[in-house]
């Protein structure tokens, strides 16, 4: 199917759909359609119309982020070794986990450490 046709029969699919008053997956299950498929037609359906008639697109409207998230990344495996190494001078106990990427700054604090 041409792109055009196959627009306009995902959009008679979608206003069948929303006509019969029946949960998506039910609908979908009935007529052969996957349920994920049925909810992306849903979901592109406005654009689809104003595509086909011409108007301008809708912009797509992305969600805010909550304030205050502040996502973080997960360090690369080889980032994330690190060497475990415990100390204990009498009562004292130092744990350390360093990363293997900072060997050199670790030989330097051995080295004050054994001073």
């Amino acid at each position: 199917m041409m792109q055009r046709e196959r627009m306009e029969y995902c959009l008679e699919q979608v206003r069948a759909y929303q006509a019969s008053g029946q949960r998506a997956s039910a609908w979908a299950q009935g007529h052969g359609i996957e349920p994920r498929e049925l909810a992306s037609w849903c979901a592109h359906a406005r654009r689809w119309r104003a595509i086909l008639e011409g108007e301008p697109v809708p912009q797509v409207s992305h969600r805010r982020k909550a304030p205050g998230f502040v996502g973080a990344g997960l360090p690369a495996p080889e980032a994330a070794r690190s060497v475990r190494l415990e100390l204990q001078a009498g009562a004292s106990r130092l744990e350390l986990h360093w990363p293997l990427s900072g060997m050199a700054e670790l030989a330097l604090l051995l080295r004050e450490v054994a001073r």
